[in-house]
């Protein structure tokens, strides 16, 4: 599984530490996928409240399904807000027409057709915590989502 992320430097020592803690919540939520792993400590470093609930049943859901993840996701299109110099909102795109979930026991990807569902619009709320590591408080996402489809 592979990450791209396009245009992910905001020029902002501030704002580039946001899209830093983001990229590895979003590979950490892949590695978590990949190794089986609902209970990942990554999980719980990049995630809180609300966020890492979400999290944990979406990986637990690719595990119970005997699924995993293969393929690259293209994420692009990032706009942070700093709501204060703790809070941050950051809304984001993804392509995942390249991408697809395999059968954990055959290795046999599942190639379905690029539709507008292969497009995913993010919006989420960071919070920094006091050692300086922006994790995850909210996450929602929409697939095909107009903002997005390309």
């Amino acid at each position: 599984m592979k990450n791209v992320f396009d245009g992910w430097e905001a020029g902002d020592a501030a704002k580039d530490a946001v899209l830093t803690d983001v990229t590895h919540r979003i590979n950490a939520t892949d590695a978590a996928i990949v190794a089986a792993d609902p209970d990942s400590d990554a999980l719980r470093f990049y995630y809180e409240g609300e966020a890492l609930a979400g999290a944990s049943t979406w990986v637990k859901g690719y595990v119970d399904d005997g699924r995993s993840i293969t393929g690259t996701v293209r994420f692009y299109d990032p706009d942070l807000v700093m709501v204060d110099k703790d809070t941050a909102a950051l809304a984001y795109c993804a392509d995942e027409s390249k991408a697809s979930d395999k059968d954990r026991k055959t290795g046999k990807a599942d190639r379905t057709p690029v539709t507008k569902d292969s497009y995913v619009a993010y919006n989420s709320r960071l919070e920094k915590g006091e050692d300086g590591v922006w994790r995850t408080t909210v996450l929602e996402s929409e697939r095909g989502n107009a903002k997005c489809v390309r």
